[in-house]
């Protein structure tokens, strides 16, 4: 404490012999505003070496690395267009009385960033797969159309990826 009292008093002192002698007839505004930052930065610096209030090396080591999230915004609009499509499918089979196990939907989105959905599949149990699965394929066709591939299956273990054994 000893040590910043003193840096602050031969700061001051120095400050007034400066106002003392400097001319203030033409600048004296600016020679006040030099002198006033002169002495803050003297207090400051004179507090911050005893007491190190302010680290600036934590200021100066930075992380500035680039986080590109290109690759999380496309898995996320990747899910979310996945997702609000199962919907709109399951809503359409349940109107029809049927309900698959699984329905799994490959997204697919191209570098410039247009969405397209290459296929569907339709999971049912092993009961309900020779009953429904037809009636199904034709409900989601004529949901989003005859230009994507939809299928209906039932062991969901053995044909898929592992992709969509992860998203199940």
């Amino acid at each position: 404490m000893k040590e910043v009292l003193l840096s602050v008093c031969v700061t001051a002192i120095l400050t007034a012999v400066y106002k003392t002698l400097a001319p203030t007839d033409k600048f004296g505004a600016q020679i006040k505003l030099l002198t006033a930052c002169f002495f803050t930065v003297s207090v400051i610096g004179a507090v911050d070496g005893a007491v190190a209030l302010f680290d600036l090396s934590d200021i100066m080591n930075a992380d500035t690395s680039y986080n590109d999230y290109s690759v999380q915004f496309t898995k996320m609009t990747a899910d979310e267009t996945a997702n609000e499509l199962r919907r709109a499918i399951s809503e359409k089979l349940a109107a029809e009385g049927i309900t698959p196990e699984n329905i799994y939907i490959d997204v697919n989105i191209s570098d410039k960033g247009s969405i397209s959905i290459s296929e569907i599949k339709l999971v049912f149990g092993k009961g309900d797969y020779a009953v429904y699965s037809e009636r199904a394929v034709v409900l989601a066709q004529r949901l989003v159309g005859t230009g994507i591939k939809i299928t209906a299956e039932t062991d969901s273990r053995s044909k898929f990826t592992a992709k969509e054994r992860e998203e199940q």
